[in-house]
């Protein structure tokens, strides 16, 4: 229990800073993906992140680097592959641990 309080303290902070969202770019991001490289980024580290889960503390770096990843693809390449990067990374978890998912998401 401890760690889903932990971990959900560090989802929300994650979520204001834009982690479940869409990096407020007031809706000109494409719902669709369009940068395949980026989404596939995306599901390689939530691979990473799914082996993480019963090591909290490993947990929540691997979480704010996902976090640190977005903001540095967005800067670099622009929202929509950010975007896309943010959709692979959720779509992987959602698929392969439904609970971790439920935390999180």
């Amino acid at each position: 229990m401890r760690m889903r309080s932990t971990v959900t303290l560090v989802l929300v902070a994650l979520m204001c800073s834009g982690l479940a969202g869409c990096g407020g770019d007031g809706g000109r991001v494409s719902r669709h993906v369009r940068d395949r490289h980026a989404y596939s980024l995306g599901k390689e580290h939530a691979e990473r992140i799914v082996k993480l889960r019963n090591d909290e503390p490993a947990l929540q770096d691997g979480l704010l680097d996902v976090r640190a990843r977005i903001t540095n693809i967005n800067d670099r390449l622009g929202p929509q592959a950010a975007t896309d990067y943010e959709r692979g990374f959720v779509d992987y978890i959602t698929e392969h641990d439904d609970s971790l998912a439920q935390v999180l998401f």
